[in-house]
């Protein structure tokens, strides 16, 4: 109920159901363009996919980051300090999911397609996103070794904290990817594990997060709910077998898994 704007999309000849459409979002926004149906549609698709294009562009910086010693998350503050460019979806992360950056990334591409013009740029946009999630199992590899046999516990399975969506989520990808490595799989989240269940690539799901890295050889954070955050790091650590930690969010405190004992590596740090 708070939009940064309203578009609507109206033909020659429609223009008074647009203005009754105009009606019913005045009183709560004077942000509202009217545009033809092919540009609204245009607006929705380009928006979307310049926040996925943004989110896949500080993913890239991140494993450029890890090359040569730089913090992404430093990094990502300092950009965001440039007014042209803004501190939002500058977060590096495990790769972007959900209901809307997937499908609309893709249908915009495709509609590209369909009309004869090759977009470059999303094709790179959707490649760096799934390279994401492939590289950390090549972090846990780095730790690990060969992950026939390990336990590993990924924490969180929607695509976002705060929601039980998980509609392209990295955690049903990423539990896939474990399983063809031979990994044994358990998953928690606080809301949305039942309803990935049998989505998971045969992964356990966890009726707690301690449960969930019992005797496990890696913890892999998926989603940065705050309760993994105040989670007794200290009690984690006595219940796994190995207590390497992946950050896919960069949302735990390092220094303080650090002085537990700890293995920790972020994205980009």
């Amino acid at each position: 109920i708070r939009p940064d704007r309203v578009v609507i999309g109206a033909d020659e000849g429609s223009e008074e159901f647009a203005e009754r459409v105009e009606a019913l979002y005045a009183p709560i926004t004077d942000n509202i363009l009217r545009a033809d149906v092919a540009s609204a549609e245009m607006i929705k698709l380009a928006s979307n996919a310049f926040l996925a294009t943004k989110i896949s562009f500080i993913n890239e910086i991140a494993n450029v980051s890890e090359e040569l010693g730089a913090d992404v998350v430093t990094v990502a503050e300092g950009m965001g300090l440039d007014d042209r460019i803004g501190p939002k979806f500058l977060r590096a992360g495990i790769g972007w999911g959900g209901s809307c950056f997937p499908k609309d990334v893709q249908a915009l591409k495709q509609l590209a397609g369909n009309s004869g013009y090759h977009f470059q740029l999303l094709t790179a946009v959707i490649e760096v996103n799934e390279l994401q999630k492939r590289r950390t199992i090549g972090k846990l590899q780095k730790h690990l070794g060969s992950l026939v046999g390990r336990h590993i516990a990924l924490l969180g399975v929607a695509f976002k904290p705060n929601t039980d969506d998980i509609r392209e989520a990295t955690s049903l990808v990423l539990s896939g990817r474990l399983a063809g490595e031979g990994a044994h799989v358990r998953v928690y989240d606080p809301v949305a594990a039942s309803k990935a269940d049998g989505l998971l690539a045969g992964a356990r799901v966890a009726a707690s997060a301690l449960d969930a890295v019992d005797g496990a050889d890696a913890v892999v954070l998926v989603t940065e709910w705050p309760e993994f955050a105040e989670l007794d790091w200290s009690e984690v650590k006595r219940r796994m077998r190995t207590p390497v930690v992946i950050d896919g969010r960069n949302f735990l405190d390092r220094e303080a898994l650090r002085a537990e004992g700890f293995t920790y590596e972020g994205i980009g740090r």
